[in-house]
């Protein structure tokens, strides 16, 4: 048996950011809530957060190239949709059940059902052109990412009335895949030496939860919800009273990888050694038997939340207002749910003989690639320095190869010793530094600072202002809800007693009760990447044009930025806060 010391962090991971068709049905006045973020709302969101415009942002990377003489031209556009929907009621009455040691318990059955939507698009163009003489550069970049995730897990716990646990059941399924590809297009030239390469890269890689079904019983009654309910409460581990976790699985894992267009004549490698295509599926059934662990974690006191008062009366769309505290609670859901999915999925896909003998093959696949170019690059080696060959002095003298350029003059004529003439990369390098490349790329990080300086606005948002809060029914001892405030006003979240909405929006939706229900029922049928990031809603067409390409589909246009942006748009907030200080 295992210990899994780092299940709160793997589990939050996934329930949090991936995510089945729906387990069970629900009554119609069952606590739901969810949120649902458009990914075309990225710019705005960044702009009200950053004080940085992502549009500006480019205009400034282009205006300070073209300052520093070159040109440079970038454009990235991202959509899609991330759905999550948190459902949970109890049933009508009691029941009975046994413990892991045997013992009857009258239980209270409560049921949480996560329902779990992502599906983006990403594409992203670069290209950049450098000139000066007989030296030159110019890159072309072009990437595309296709994201999606659709996972549902249904939890049943038993409680006695004191709200201490027994045990639960868990059923998960749904899966996840990531595709990238890149085209890299490099022509180089500098001392009479020019490189080029055509280099494209694919890689998908994801895995699927075709079932895996689990239990857990205590050994006693135990109170996760009651040590949650207490401001600086903080559970690290259970101890032996927490009991096992017993299971079932199918479950399989992907991956495809390939690599073509690097230039191996030019790197003295045969034409192939680097032409690769890598791809393995493996599938496994199986049974697990571990034991429970969790983790939660509580604030150290409850939080004002901007003034209010820490009972407040809140809708959450079950026809009348719920008293809740305004707490901060980590996860949003039981703790039990938190640890046996973090048990069950960690044993599925890690307890297996059969991903660690994929491991295992394809950690040897790669050595194996690594050698074949280690002994190519010593041979080459070896062919160009070896002992025997032969150098010719100006006068006539022979002496090794290996003496030349070694320091010391080994030719009567001093011959040997010529140092200056360099070929290759050298040289290319060696032109470089003589060239304006280094004052140009100065001149560009200088001018992009002022720039990006300049055009930083103060964020409409300041986030050390803000109130992020999860909302506990200490009634139930469960979290209901969460809500972003911001200086007494509401961002994101229900509808508060006297709490007004902010007047600046997010692309954020919350929902709650039918409107959610509603919301959860469309989400369920989405599968597949159509569906969550729609084509009609991406136009990657301006990126194409921008390298050279084919027009793509036709679509509404939704620019936006990539990560890389993204970083970008924070560095130049920072900057503009240290300028206001």
């Amino acid at each position: 048996m295992s210990n899994r010391p780092v299940s709160l962090f793997i589990s939050i991971l996934l329930l949090t950011s991936v995510a089945p068709v729906a387990l069970a049905s629900a009554p119609s006045d069952s606590n739901i809530w969810g949120i649902t973020y458009d990914w075309a709302n990225l710019d705005d969101d960044q702009e009200t957060l950053t004080g940085v415009s992502p549009m500006q942002f480019f205009e400034d990377l282009e205006l300070a190239a073209m300052i520093a003489k070159f040109d440079l031209d970038a454009l990235s556009v991202i959509s899609g949709n991330t759905l999550l929907f948190i459902e949970q009621w109890e049933d009508d009455g009691t029941t009975q059940i046994q413990d892991g040691d045997g013992d009857i318990h009258t239980v209270i059955v409560r049921n949480t059902e996560i329902t779990l939507r992502h599906g983006s698009r990403n594409d992203q163009g670069v290209i950049t052109s450098w000139q000066d003489g007989n030296s030159s550069i110019d890159i072309s970049y072009r990437a595309a990412q296709n994201a999606i995730a659709v996972f549902d897990i249904l939890y049943t716990e038993y409680l006695t009335t004191n709200l201490e646990h027994i045990g639960g059941d868990m059923s998960i399924t749904g899966s996840t895949n990531q595709e990238s590809e890149l085209q890299l297009e490099v022509d180089v030239q500098g001392g009479g030496e020019s490189f080029d390469a055509d280099i494209e890269f694919e890689v998908s890689s994801g895995f699927s939860v075709d079932s895996i079904t689990s239990e857990w019983r205590t050994l006693e009654p135990i109170g996760l919800l009651r040590n949650m309910s207490y401001d600086g409460a903080e559970l690290n581990s259970c101890w032996d009273s927490c009991g096992m976790v017993s299971g079932d699985y199918l479950v399989s894992a992907n991956y495809d990888f390939s690599l073509s267009g690097v230039p191996t004549d030019e790197l003295g490698l045969s034409a192939d050694i680097l032409d690769l295509s890598i791809s393995d599926t493996v599938t496994s059934a199986g049974a697990f038997y571990e034991d429970f662990d969790t983790r939660f974690y509580a604030g150290e006191k409850t939080p004002a939340c901007n003034g209010l008062n820490p009972e407040m009366e809140v809708n959450l769309g079950v026809g009348t207002d719920v008293e809740v505290q305004c707490r901060q609670v980590l996860p949003p859901f039981s703790p039990g749910l938190l640890g046996m999915a973090a048990v069950s999925i960690i044993s599925s896909f890690t307890d297996s003989s059969s991903f660690e003998a994929a491991s295992q093959e394809l950690a040897e696949e790669i050595e194996s690639i690594a050698d074949d170019v280690e002994d190519e690059i010593v041979d080459e080696e070896d062919d160009d320095s070896s002992a025997d060959d032969i150098f010719v002095c100006d006068d006539g003298t022979e002496i090794p190869a290996y003496w030349v350029n070694d320091g010391e003059e080994d030719c009567p004529d001093g011959s040997d010793e010529y140092g200056t003439e360099l070929d290759g990369p050298e040289a290319m390098i060696e032109a470089w530094s003589n060239s304006d490349l280094g004052s140009t790329m100065s001149t560009f990080i200088e001018t992009l600072n002022e720039l990006l300086s300049d055009n930083v606005e103060n964020p409409v948002i300041e986030l050390e202002n803000a109130c992020l809060t999860t909302l506990w029914d200490s009634s139930e001892s469960m979290v209901v809800g969460a809500a972003w405030m911001q200086d007494g006003y509401m961002i994101v979240g229900p509808e508060i007693d006297g709490v007004g909405d902010h007047n600046v929006q997010f692309g954020i939706d919350y929902l709650v009760g039918d409107d959610a229900r509603a919301a959860q029922a469309e989400a369920s049928n989405l599968d597949n990447l159509g569906g969550l990031a729609p084509p009609s809603q991406h136009d990657a067409r301006e990126v194409d044009g921008l390298v050279g390409e084919e027009e793509a589909e036709s679509g509404l246009f939704v620019p936006a930025v990539s990560m890389l942006s993204t970083l970008a748009l924070l560095g130049a907030s920072a900057l503009s806060q240290r300028r206001n200080e």
